[in-house]
């Protein structure tokens, strides 16, 4: 066991590690119907001899992760308290769609998908996640009275897209945008075939608002863990990348 323990740790050691959430301010995007995240320097050094924040926040604020509740109430039992541990701990490959330069409403389909899959070499299959890069957080995500803009615009994938990923039997599907394949125009969403049809409803995961996913190409391992919120429909996370 000792010999295992050390191969990991050499093994980690040798890999580079890249922090997939944004930090939480004040002032981040929210989803638009979801709660502000207040963020309170309530205890201070120089009122109470030391220092501690409160917070309030959604299960939905920052980079987080969706669970079947979410969107399907007879899915109970798969709130984020009772998932596997390690349900967002898997190889992942990253798909950079950044340079389409998609607007606002656009979708990605199977056929980006497919030759993405080809230029790279690699695709996401059985027991993966998969995680979309729109470059949309790079360029929008932001903390002054602009920011919501990216909560309220974003681009999305097709419902074939969301097929694809579920018949490959990947474990979760995440993107930098505030909903990963539902397309976003000025505050009104489109079409949500991933978390109404086919990846919340089989128990695929859904994750939003991950960061820095420019600076991993192809495959890397993925290491994220859930809040055990009880009963949580979600939960803020704060994932890394071993590449």
């Amino acid at each position: 066991m000792a010999d295992r323990v050390g191969e990991l740790a050499r093994l980690f050691g040798s890999m580079r590690i890249v922090d997939l959430a944004p930090k939480l301010e004040r002032g981040i995007p929210r989803f638009p119907s979801h709660p502000h995240f207040v963020l309170d320097k309530t205890v201070t050094h120089g009122r109470n001899g030391y220092y501690c924040q409160s917070l309030q926040l959604a299960e939905h604020t920052g980079c987080h992760c969706d669970a079947p509740p979410h969107n399907h109430p007879a899915m109970m039992d798969s709130t984020v308290d009772k998932l596997p541990i390690d349900s967002l701990i898997a190889p992942a490959v990253v798909y950079d769609f950044a340079s389409l330069d998609l607007q606002p409403g656009q979708l990605i389909d199977v056929s980006h998908i497919e030759d993405m899959e080809r230029k790279m070499g690699v695709q996401a299959g059985k027991g993966d996640i998969a995680l979309v890069n729109f470059g949309w957080l790079k360029r929008h995500w932001r903390t002054d009275d602009r920011s919501q803009w990216y909560a309220n615009n974003s681009p999305g994938m097709s419902e074939g897209v969301a097929v694809l990923f579920k018949e490959r039997g990947v474990k979760a599907v995440g993107a930098d945008t505030v909903a990963c394949e539902v397309p976003l125009v000025d505050g009104h969403y489109g079409n949500a075939p991933g978390h109404e049809r086919h990846w919340l409803p089989n128990g695929i995961l859904i994750l939003e608002c991950v960061a820095n996913l420019e600076q991993i190409s192809g495959r890397c391992f993925f290491v994220a863990l859930p809040l055990p919120i009880d009963e949580g429909s979600g939960s803020p996370l704060r994932p890394i990348a071993l590449v």
